[in-house]
């Protein structure tokens, strides 16, 4: 069929048509607008001179457009009118841009569009076969895609016409590949698959329209998966290949589990006058309502009233994330240890806490779940350092900020009993009592440990 207006723009009632969008037997899509509403539609203009059994074919085709305007990812269609001896069909605009649009520019569909595209077809070619309408194959130019993934189809509903399965399938599969990426991407080699299936059936077995879509729908659900583990241990990777960790990696090992006589000789030392044999006296008083000044062996240090927040320690991740490689390079130097996840435990439900839960914000909540080295890092990011266990104790005691249940200190303690326990055993501060907690295992995150910051101030 010809086009039936050769020149455009071209006035038709109260429309005036700009664009010609395809053609379909006995009538011509364009792109049209509505002057006196300024409304972007689709006008589907039956051919002139057609007999008077296809008009009525067109007009009943039209009705059945209109009644089944509900069906999932098809354009809202209007209504049918006549004007200068015309009847055409008016249908809205699908929002985005068409696949013969995008293959004309020369552009591709990345991978996650390709499926949505399948999966949508599926669902509505589907509905259509349970429902037992008509539906016609679709051209690239009725198929539209937004770049966040909305499909869209232009009607492809018929009236005097049995719907064919191969025929759609093979339809979708050709616009498709027009627009297909040229390049490897995660999840082309599955998608590219499904489309032949689209083609030509899979093994001679033609699959239903409900089959493709799921199989859509899982590819989908992969490239999601894989995209959000690929997030999550990007910084994972970056540090696993960081030459410097892998040299210092052994700076600092570790062996077995600590003795419960070893725990009692060190709780019992704590008790004691000097607290782990810091004989120098420690002093406390006020400095501001954020932190509390301390000295101890002749210097001073501001320590902070508050352990560090969820909201901060976020804050402290995304930074992490933005950072060039030379950037988390520089600040991993300033530990001896290789930090394989930065993210404490129960992260997801630190951040975004469940709602039945009566509890803070997050920018007011501890967080909790985190070890001793991803502690340091955050403070040394901070320009800090880690509190140690007996100003933790005295700042418990002055201002009662007793908020989590354990903090990590920098104190350690050498255990003294041969053949027991060769390494170093960690202080933590049980935050409801003050008393200390010996662990011998710096990299595993504790469930209920947090941590605060200190600053080193001048000397006396």
């Amino acid at each position: 069929m010809t086009p039936i207006f050769p020149e455009l723009p071209r006035r038709l009632g109260v429309y005036t048509l700009t664009r010609l969008i395809e053609l379909r037997k006995n009538t011509a899509l364009y792109e049209a607008q509505q002057t006196h509403v300024d409304r972007a539609v689709v006008l589907e203009v039956l051919a002139p001179g057609v007999s008077h059994s296809e008009e009525v074919t067109f007009l009943a085709q039209a009705r059945l457009r209109v009644a089944s305007s509900e069906l999932p990812h098809v354009a809202n269609v209007y209504e049918s009118l006549r004007a200068e001896g015309l009847w055409f069909l008016t249908q809205e605009l699908p929002l985005g841009r068409s696949l013969a649009e995008i293959a004309a520019a020369g552009e591709q569909l990345s991978v996650p569009l390709l499926c949505c595209v399948i999966k949508s077809a599926a669902e509505m070619y589907d509905l259509c076969n349970q429902v037992e309408l008509n539906a016609m194959p679709l051209a690239p130019s009725s198929i539209f895609i937004e770049e966040g993934g909305e499909v869209h189809f232009l009607s492809p509903l018929v009236e005097d016409e049995a719907s064919n399965t191969a025929w759609q399938m093979k339809a979708l599969a050709e616009a498709l590949w027009a627009v297909c990426p040229r390049q490897k991407a995660p999840g082309l080699g599955r998608t590219l698959t499904l489309t032949q299936w689209l083609a030509e059936g899979y093994e001679g077995q033609l699959l239903p329209w409900s089959t493709i879509g799921d199989t859509a729908a899982t590819i989908l659900e992969q490239l999601a998966d894989d995209a959000r583990r690929a997030r999550e241990s990007k910084l994972s990777y970056r540090l696993a290949n960081n030459s410097f960790l892998n040299k210092t990696k052994t700076f600092i090992k570790r062996w077995g589990a600590y003795s419960a006589t070893c725990a009692a000789l060190i709780i019992g030392l704590s008790l004691l006058g000097t607290q782990f044999g810091l004989a120098d006296p420690l002093l406390i008083s006020p400095i501001s309502a954020e932190a509390v000044l301390c000295h101890q062996n002749g210097h001073n240090y501001s320590i902070m009233r508050h352990p560090v927040t969820v909201a901060k320690y976020n804050e402290f991740l995304q930074a992490l994330e933005e950072m060039s490689d030379e950037e988390l390079d520089e600040l991993m130097e300033t530990i001896p240890h290789n930090i394989n996840d930065f993210k404490p435990l129960e992260w997801s439900l630190q951040i975004e806490p469940d709602s039945n839960i009566l509890k803070p914000a997050p920018h007011e909540t501890p967080v909790t779940g985190v070890n001793y080295w991803q502690a340091l890092l955050y403070a040394h990011y901070k320009g800090g350092i880690l509190p140690t266990a007996n100003q933790l104790q005295l700042v418990f005691q002055q201002t009662g900020a007793f908020t989590t249940a354990l903090e990590w200190s920098s104190s350690e303690y050498e255990d003294p009993i041969p053949h027991i326990y060769k390494g170093t055993i960690s202080i933590l501060i049980d935050g409801k009592t003050g008393a200390p907690v010996p662990v011998s295992d710096r990299n595993k995150p504790m469930n209920k440990a947090g941590f605060r910051l200190a600053y080193p101030l001048n000397k006396n």
